[in-house]
């Protein structure tokens, strides 16, 4: 019996966090409830195997990285501090619930352990019972695991694909939200014909009356402004955007298309690309058809779209102008008057994309604004700052940040000129006690970790803002007003907003 009580007074004796330093990594991929949720299941199952394997439960050792995904090292801030924390000697152990909240690349993974054992860093994942202290020079295990964890997302994706393409050959609706003009009942669509009224409206006026996105979206909110036809389900206005997507969709003439598109990963970020069309899987009349299948193919036929398509004017502002009004993009719009002798006058104005779209009903109609006049305007503007901008010229990013810098590292300072008049407290003058010192000095040394992490973190981020010598190039390419300055504008201007009778106002990426 003697060696049952000793065996237990081993488990019983808990080791201290200051003796065994350990940290607890979280991840999940997005913001949603229940991914939130996961959050807090992997914070318990690590304290849990933490508590009985008797170590000191600590939670300032979690180290989250909320609603990122695990495509990139570098785009997680939690784990590059994890990794600089282990350079420099600060941590034993990292615990994660799984290998797949460490990465889901196998590349990543692998790297990630390697650089926490180079740095003799005990790496343990509890759902693969992988524990580096054991595992020793071992690596078949966690490679395999690393490979499933990889491999997930891409089986489930299929199994998904598949489901979703059981359902609709059974007649069902594969799920979310029903398009507009149906309803789901028994898991099946119906046809909503109040509804399927206004989608038959919409196809009408677009095949057989000849009008445009744009002429559609008109007559339409007049019909609704009228009470004939009911709204849009999220909206209370018609959008151009609406009137598209529902002119596209051939769920309306009975088809459903699947695994049109696909996400591949592009220098460690997912890129949703359009598959070949002999991959994708096409199915007819597995719900009530709202028009007939010549009635979308006439809407979406070259030859249509193609009489209708306008080329946009290019616009070396594009992004920068805002209305003043409502915050939407202003677009540059073409027009043209015909002179006498059978001549046009052709320019340029810019309008409210949402007043394009909609109309009254999007925003208001701006006073007549001519793009060359704008841009004439906005470069003489930033000529003249150019000429009164001193050599040592700053931008405000980088003032920021600088003082932030500065902040950190008079605090650092201050914490550590803290800790020396405590020891000389407690060793030459004899003022507080062993445990008074012992309490404070744990605290300014959190305080002392805290500041360098985020002193880390600060230097570590890439800018967000370019630096002086990019912005005195774009001031000295404004020299050459021949040529499309869109870069140059986009490295000056963060934007302009245009009111309503064009008044204009110019906020700058630099201080002026």
């Amino acid at each position: 019996m003697e060696i049952f009580k000793q065996i237990q007074k081993e488990k019983d004796q808990v080791t201290p966090y200051t003796d065994y330093p350990y940290l607890v990594y979280g991840r999940v991929s997005t913001d949603k409830d229940e991914q939130v949720s996961s959050i807090e299941n992997q914070i318990d199952i690590c304290r849990d195997w933490l508590e009985k394997n008797s170590y000191e439960w600590n939670p300032d050792s979690v180290f989250l990285d909320n609603g990122i995904s695990g495509t990139t090292i570098l785009a997680r801030k939690a784990m590059t501090l994890i990794l600089e924390k282990a350079r420099k000697r600060e941590i034993k152990m990292v615990v994660f619930k799984s290998i797949s909240r460490l990465a889901r690349d196998l590349k990543d993974s692998l790297e990630i352990k390697e650089l926490l054992l180079s740095a003799n860093v005990r790496v343990v994942t509890i759902e693969e019972q992988y524990d580096s202290l054991y595992e020793g020079k071992n690596d078949y295990k966690f490679e395999m695991f690393s490979m499933f964890a990889a491999q997930y997302p891409k089986s489930l994706s299929v199994s998904i694909s598949a489901a979703h393409a059981s359902k609709v050959r059974r007649g069902e609706f594969r799920g979310g939200r029903a398009p507009y003009g149906y309803r789901i009942k028994d898991k099946h669509l119906i046809i909503q014909e109040d509804e399927a009224e206004v989608v038959r409206m919409i196809f009408d006026l677009y095949n057989n009356k000849g009008l445009g996105f744009k002429k559609v979206t008109h007559e339409l909110n007049n019909a609704l402004a009228k009470g004939e036809i009911v709204g849009p389900e999220r909206k209370d206005k018609w959008q151009v955007t609406t009137i598209q997507t529902i002119i596209q969709n051939p769920m309306y003439a009975g088809v459903v298309v699947l695994n049109k598109y696909t996400h591949v990963k592009v220098d460690g970020r997912k890129k949703q690309i359009r598959n070949p069309m002999e991959k994708w899987n096409i199915f007819y009349d597995q719900h009530p058809r709202i028009i007939s299948e010549e009635e979308w193919e006439k809407a979406n036929t070259k030859s249509i779209i193609a009489t209708k398509r306008r080329i946009t004017p290019w616009n070396e502002l594009r992004g920068l102008v805002k209305c003043d009004v409502c915050g939407s993009n202003m677009v540059v719009n073409a027009s043209w008057k015909a002179k006498k002798d059978g001549t046009k006058t052709h320019w340029d104005y810019l309008k409210c994309s949402s007043y394009r779209r909609g109309g009254e009903y999007g925003c208001v109609n701006h006073a007549p604004i001519k793009y060359e006049e704008i841009r004439q305007l906005v470069i003489s503007k930033l000529q003249q700052h150019g000429h009164d901008m001193p050599l040592n010229l700053k931008n405000n990013m980088m003032q920021k940040k600088e003082k932030l810098e500065k902040d950190l590292k008079a605090r650092i300072e201050a914490l550590k000129g803290k800790n020396k008049r405590l020891i000389e407290l407690y060793l030459e003058d004899q003022l507080i006690s062993k445990a008074e010192f012992q309490v404070k000095r744990s605290e300014i040394e959190a305080d002392t970790k805290k500041a360098e992490d985020e002193l880390f973190l600060l230097s570590s981020e890439k800018e967000e803002q370019l630096d002086i010598q990019n912005i005195k190039h774009a001031f000295t390419a404004l020299n050459n007003t021949s040529e499309d300055l869109h870069e140059v504008f986009k490295t000056l201007i963060k934007e302009i907003r245009i009111g309503q009778t064009g008044e204009l106002e110019i906020e700058y990426t630099f201080q002026p």
